[in-house]
């Protein structure tokens, strides 16, 4: 029997990795039909049904499982050797970094420099973004990210724990001094209204034994970043994690008025992809972040 198109076996690894005909025609920058049609010139090779269609989504027939489950790692190969012939053509020295945008404000950015002082021939691009990059598939090299350390196909190294206690302007301090958890009652207190931070007041407040106080007033901001910014220009007080306030600390713009903290059950990692090499500068980027992170 002879092999179908490769066209048509990428299309379906793509949809039966993302189970989505749309995201898979996105990943490959053609039109959903079209994905949908090479996904059927297999079948009919084939004269199997790999894919059932259920209302607006998908799902695996038996043998559409067995064979995505055989074209996974062949395709990721192919990827990293397409990823590698990129690399030597633009230059060894060029490194792609996901992560957290506040993270990258907050922690890495202010840190660049020594970096690049020690590297010069490494060009770094930093791609601040909330969303999951796919290490093996994406022209990424490496990724900081916040969780259990457990992320499919990759390999992770501890970089920082996280805990977290309020902060504010050493001014707004003075002038309403925080004696007790229970002075916080004279303040503004800032929120931020983004998953995961939302219950970050109330995993203090329970932290510090304090219940059933309330704040002068809120102020409520998408990121953290902002709710940072404003706490250091003196707008109310804030929860700050530590990698994002540990600068301001150290420089006497912001202070820590308790002692109290609140773990993290979780913590920032660094991942790589498994499947991928790593190349000079990915190793020197590395083993400078976790220098820079102990």
């Amino acid at each position: 029997m002879s092999l179908p198109s490769l066209n048509s076996l990428r299309a379906f690894e793509t949809v039966a990795r993302h189970k989505s005909a749309s995201r898979a025609a996105e990943e490959l920058g053609v039109t959903q039909p079209a994905v949908t049609q090479q996904v059927r010139l297999l079948e009919g090779h084939l004269g199997l049904p790999m894919v059932r269609r259920e209302g607006q989504g998908l799902s695996l027939t038996a043998e559409g499982r067995a064979l995505a489950a055989r074209l996974a790692e062949p395709f990721a190969e192919i990827a990293d050797a397409v990823a590698e012939a990129i690399g030597r053509q633009r230059g060894a020295g060029v490194l792609t970094v996901t992560l957290l945008p506040t993270f990258a404000q907050r922690w890495l950015i202010p840190r660049l420099t020594s970096f690049q002082a020690a590297h010069p021939e490494i060009e770094v691009r930093l791609s601040a973004t909330a969303r999951l990059c796919d290490l093996v598939r994406e022209d990424v090299d490496l990724a900081i990210r916040f969780g259990n350390g457990r992320w499919p196909g990759c390999d992770s190294r501890p970089l920082m724990t996280n805990d977290m206690f309020p902060v504010i302007n050493p001014h707004l301090a003075e002038s309403k001094p925080l004696r007790d958890p229970a002075d916080l009652a004279g303040h503004v207190w800032l929120q931020v209204e983004a998953e995961p931070r939302t219950g970050d007041w109330d995993a203090w407040l329970t932290a510090a034994g304090v219940a059933g106080i309330e704040p002068a007033g809120w102020l409520s901001f998408e990121a953290s970043s902002h709710a940072l910014a404003a706490a250091t220009a003196g707008l109310g007080i804030a929860i700050g994690h530590r990698p994002f306030v540990i600068d301001d600390l150290a420089a006497g713009r912001l202070a820590r008025p308790f002692e109290t903290v609140v773990e993290s059950g979780e913590a920032y990692y660094l991942v790589t992809a498994k499947s991928r090499t790593r190349p000079a500068a990915v190793t020197a980027f590395a083993d400078w972040l976790m220098a820079e992170a102990t």
